[in-house]
């Protein structure tokens, strides 16, 4: 024996308080009779039972009344049904289910098992599932005991659950025997409804509605349903349904929120019927538009223009904020664009901010400009260098500057000698340095002064030889007028350079020389001394070289002549921007272009670049190759390179183009962050009518998630998420009737990113099941040792029993114990009622 509730059997403590409450009784008898009345309630409130061997069988009937199998066959399973109840032998049990339709009243209409003789069980939840039915079933055969589960069906399921009962009907060996129900073939059938994963305002929503039929053409629309009638929110027409097809239904929502929304299909061109045409009500969540925090600078009205260009589906947050500010509205944006802005004007605590929302996928970034950005903006060495799909080419070009160089020569007579040919021969290398571009021109002094060769292209060689070949040493020093005349020389060349080179063997006059070479030096004009001759220093000519900012050299012998510097080369950067008309190729997946790539006009320039290793090409130029769109994957975020001004002159070409801003609209989605919420919320509809609220964590820094219903005029209660593991939450409400109640979740004390959440219904409906979900009866059949039959042939089916490994019944004690216990009160009753002959009680 066993009690069920052994808990009751506490209550027997209190009868001490017969025998003393609330005085003490004498009369033994009396109070043994009390007592044992008290002790029998006790034991038959704890439920005592007894387990006792049985050979009984169970066999468990389960009819599926779902619409999709025909009427005759219906009545026809029906008959069967109740035939195999009467058929089974004296002894064994029998249980009805019937899934798909509800059940009179009357008739128990829950799924508990119960019985007296032959009972009837019936599952009529609506819709029902195949599934349930067969927990029904295999909840009413007892553990241990021997039975047999008889599936009338056509094999279509609202659901695809039945995986946990019958594989425990398998291990107890119950055989599962199968008989085909005809099914209902009509014209054409609804089957079911793929709603998009995310729906937003403004952007291009797809719902992708399964019909099955027999090449019928009909309609597919989806219905506002209102008080006045239903308007029209979407419809392809004329969809020929021949087997199973899908129709593509488009629209853009309008409005953020939850929506009820009707999916309709009737005949084309007829008017929908209600009553005689499939539908299936939608409830669909529509979310806030992308927020978007638009840095840009050179673009005169770019933001504007940009906001008008995308629509109702971005909300454009152009603003010029301090750096802490710039840094909370990057947390608070999905994406983050910097259009043609040099790094200069982005503080790098912004920069920070961009880069570690990206990394964490909290927000993306897109990237696009012209002449002030990428490379020429300076983003080479820059927090965002690494984070960008492309490499910042900035090219370099190596440049020679021109340079004007006069040559002053000593000839006095202190020259003579072998000094004039060594300051010949200094002289012919320092122009032997010079470019074609350059200038050159000679002077010699010999106490007058002359131009034994004006300036003039260094190109000229042989003029510019055969002037220092004429040169023979005679006459006076005196430097000065020499160094003015190369002065004056010098103010009407236009030259990177100018250069006075002055060779002389270091006996010159005294003279003011430190204020003119001063006055030269200011005016940009260099002047360097070369000693000449057997002393190797001279105070007076390296006074003059440093007056002068040049250099001084002693040139002793021929042996050690100097490598005179007239100027150092130089390096610019080369512009980025390639204007022009450049005919571009598409690349990447249908998700980036959908129908753009056709129509794609020239570009009217952009900026050179190259793709990092892993990036992904989407645009290229179709010449040189050179990227134009260039997207790669950075931690969780997406970043996304233009390398054009979306509102610029680089796409001034694409001013007319009629899918342009669709198509960057599409490119800005899909680089805005996949993690902006750190839950993911998903409420399904219970087939016993109850909204589970599931919160899955995304990420690991998440305050917990909060939600609220939203009813009629704003009204608002919250719901309580319940903690069911680390990263997941659950919430339960029941719906009211007849009322729409929306659900709201956010995350934390921030309601500025909550999300509007639909319910979805956990089965399908039951004429809209899809032949997809289809059990194999044979299979099912022979894998639990079944048999399977067509209804047809199914009249003399008797099913047959299996497993009972340990077969037992279960015996309830606990009606005798109270059934006792109103007997020994009624002769307590009886006994206090007799007359007494002795004391009283």
């Amino acid at each position: 024996m066993t009690l069920l509730h052994p808990g009751w059997l506490l209550l027997a403590l209190a009868i001490p308080a017969i025998w003393f409450l609330p005085r003490r009784l004498r009369d033994v008898r009396l109070g043994l009779l009390r007592s044992l009345v008290l002790l029998l309630v006790a034991l038959g409130a704890a439920r005592p039972v007894a387990y006792t061997d049985s050979d009984d069988a169970w066999h468990v009937v389960v009819l599926d009344a779902h619409g999709s199998t025909l009427d005759a066959a219906q009545g026809q399973a029906e008959s069967l049904a109740r035939r195999i109840q009467d058929d089974v032998a004296a002894g064994q049990r029998t249980v009805f289910v019937r899934v798909g339709q509800p059940m009179p009243s009357a008739v128990d209409q829950g799924t508990r098992v119960g019985r007296d003789g032959d009972v009837e069980v019936v599952s009529a939840q609506s819709p029902s599932s195949l599934a349930r039915g067969l927990g029904v079933a295999a909840r009413a055969i007892p553990a241990g005991a021997r039975g047999s589960v008889t599936l009338l069906t056509d094999g279509l399921a609202t659901d695809r659950q039945w995986s946990k009962p019958l594989q425990d009907l398998q291990a107890r060996g119950i055989p599962v025997h199968t008989i085909q129900l005809p099914r209902e073939r009509p014209p054409f059938r609804l089957i079911g409804v793929d709603q998009p994963a995310t729906l937003r305002v403004g952007h291009l929503a797809r719902m992708g509605v399964r019909i099955e039929g027999d090449g019928a053409a009909v309609d597919v629309r989806l219905l506002v349903a209102a008080d006045d009638g239903a308007s029209e929110l979407a419809a392809v027409r004329s969809v020929r349904a021949d087997g199973v097809v899908t129709a593509t239904l488009e629209w853009e929502p309008a409005e953020a929120g939850v929506h009820a929304r009707v999916v309709v299909v009737h005949p084309a061109g007829e008017p929908f019927d209600v009553q005689a045409h499939p539908w299936a009500p939608q409830f669909l969540a529509v979310q806030e538009p992308l927020r978007v925090l638009y840095l840009g600078q050179r673009m005169v009205e770019g933001g504007p223009n940009l906001s008008g260009l995308l629509g109702a589906g971005f909300q454009l947050d152009d603003v010029t904020a301090d750096e802490a500010s710039l840094a909370r509205r990057v947390a608070q944006s999905d994406l983050v664009m910097l259009d043609d802005r040099p790094a200069d004007s982005v503080p790098s605590a912004v920069q920070d901010a961009i880069r570690a929302g990206v990394e964490r996928g909290t927000t993306g970034l897109a990237m696009a400009g012209g002449r002030a950005s990428f490379g020429a903006g300076g983003w080479q060495r820059t927090a965002l260098s690494e984070v960008l799909p492309v490499e910042l080419v900035q090219k370099e070009e190596k440049r020679d500057p021109s340079t004007t160089l006069v040559v002053i020569i000593d000839t006095s007579g202190s020259m003579g000698g072998n000094r004039v040919q060594l300051a010949k021969e200094v002289a012919r290398l320092a122009i032997r340095r010079l470019l074609p571009h350059d200038k050159v021109g000679i002077v010699e002094f010999y106490g007058a002064k002359r131009w034994a060769a004006p300036i003039q292209p260094a190109s000229n060689a042989i003029e510019i030889q055969r002037a220092l070949n004429r040169l023979n040493a005679g006459g006076g020093t005196v430097i000065m007028p020499a160094i003015e005349e190369a002065f004056y020389g010098l103010q009407n060349v236009q030259t990177r350079y100018k250069h006075v080179l002055v060779l002389t063997d270091g006996g010159v006059e005294t003279g003011a020389f430190e204020p003119l070479l001063r006055r030269m030096a200011e005016k940009g004009i260099t002047v360097s001394t070369v000693l000449i001759g057997g002393q190797t220093h001279s105070e007076f000519l390296v006074n003059l070289a440093n007056w002068g900012k040049g250099r001084f050299y002693g040139v002793p012998n021929r042996f050690n002549l100097p490598e005179i510097l007239l100027k150092q080369p130089a390096s610019a950067h080369l512009p980025a921007w390639r204007p022009g008309r450049h005919a571009l190729t598409t690349k990447g997946g249908a998700g980036w272009w959908d129908d753009a790539a056709e129509t794609l006009p020239p570009l009217a320039g952009y900026v050179e670049t190259r793709a990092k290793r892993g990036a992904t090409t989407l645009l290229e130029v179709s010449t040189t190759k050179h990227p134009v769109l260039t997207t790669w994957r950075y931690g969780l975020g997406r970043v996304t390179a233009l390398m054009t001004e979306p509102t610029g002159p680089g796409t001034e070409t694409w001013r007319d183009w009629q899918g342009y801003g669709a198509w960057i609209g599409r490119v800005l989605a899909r680089t805005a962050a996949d993690l902006r919420h750190p839950y993911a919320f998903d409420a399904v509809w219970r087939q016993d009518h109850e909204v589970v609220l599931t919160a899955r964590k995304l990420r690991g820094d998440a305050p917990p998630p909060r939600a609220e219903l939203v009813g009629p005029r704003e009204q608002r209660s919250p719901l309580t998420f319940v903690r069911r593991a680390p990263d997941l939450w659950v919430a339960r409400y029941v719906p009211e009737p007849a009322t729409q109640r929306d659900i709201q979740a956010w995350a934390g004390e921030d309601r500025s990113d909550a999300l509007w959440v639909a319910p979805r219904v956990e089965a399908s409906l039951e004429h809209q099941v899809d032949p997809a979900l289809t059990l194999d009866l044979v299979r099912l059949a022979e894998s639990t040792g079944g048999t399977w039959q067509e209804l047809d042939n199914a009249g003399g089916f008797t099913p047959t029993a299996g497993g009972g490994d340990a077969p037992v019944d279960v015996v309830a004690l606990w009606p005798w114990a109270l059934l006792l216990a109103l007997l020994v009160w009624l002769g307590e009753l009886v006994y206090r009622r007799m007359p007494r002959t002795g004391g009283a009680s």
